[in-house]
């Protein structure tokens, strides 16, 4: 069974796109270290660079 989809409040949307703008990678530390200021998870930070870098990359 697939966890459900994650529903990203505005706050968290907006610093994801902000930190995104400046740094397409994180690092791992960088990665936890935000995931514990948005309350959200490692993987919930990863999977969201790694959409978002995929949305980028096909120009949208």
């Amino acid at each position: 069974p697939r966890k459900p989809r994650t529903i990203f409040t505005a706050r968290q949307l907006l610093e994801l796109e902000r930190r995104f703008e400046n740094q397409k990678y994180l690092t791992s530390t960088e990665r936890s270290c935000l995931a514990f200021i948005l309350g959200l998870s490692d993987e919930q930070i990863k999977v969201w660079f790694q959409n978002r870098r995929s949305k980028w990359k096909r120009g949208s």
